[in-house]
């Protein structure tokens, strides 16, 4: 394993063993998942440096729960993200529960990657308002805490980058 961290990272070696069981005793161990952990370690500072820097003259820290709760959802995409991302979270925690890590980072990895990188980011390019910049902020805040779990250093390290009202630690963060 050492080997793996020093040439690809911890989260992604982690992600790499998490992403390869899915149930069985025995995996077959497979380079590529550590590879493909790297990537979306990548990608998951792309995207939060993009939802940054779009926030970067408002008041973000000040984005929480009971804020996102009362947003104004003007487009499908708005409705559709935080849909997915109260789907996502209790499908994540369910499979936490049980102990089945590998399907629960699928299905964090698929929002992500998918849902929120592909879709609402896509979607919000082209738009410029302070709603939508609530939205990608909060989602931001809520995956790090979803993909904290399977990839702590890295969830970290961007949750350090976030501004907050006060000092505060991803890992202690409610789920």
């Amino acid at each position: 394993p050492m080997d793996y961290v020093n040439a690809h990272g911890a989260d992604a070696t982690r992600f790499g063993v998490i992403w390869q069981s899915m149930g069985g005793q025995d995996i077959r161990w497979d380079e590529a998942a550590v590879v493909a952990g790297k990537k979306f370690a990548n990608k998951i500072w792309n995207a939060s440096r993009f939802v940054i820097t779009r926030n970067a003259n408002s008041k973000f820290e000040t984005r929480n729960s009971k804020q996102a709760q009362n947003l104004k959802l003007k487009t499908s995409a708005d409705k559709q993200i935080l849909v997915a991302l109260r789907k996502t979270k209790k499908l994540v925690e369910r499979g936490i529960e049980k102990y089945e890590f590998g399907p629960a980072l699928h299905i964090a990895y698929d929002f992500f990657w998918h849902d929120f990188c592909d879709v609402y980011i896509e979607a919000t390019k082209t738009q410029q308002d302070e709603n939508t910049n609530t939205i990608l902020a909060y989602v931001l805040r809520e995956v790090l805490k979803i993909l904290h779990p399977f990839m702590p250093h890295v969830t970290e390290e961007i949750w350090q980058k976030l501004p907050h009202a006060t000092e505060s630690w991803l890992i202690v963060e409610r789920w």
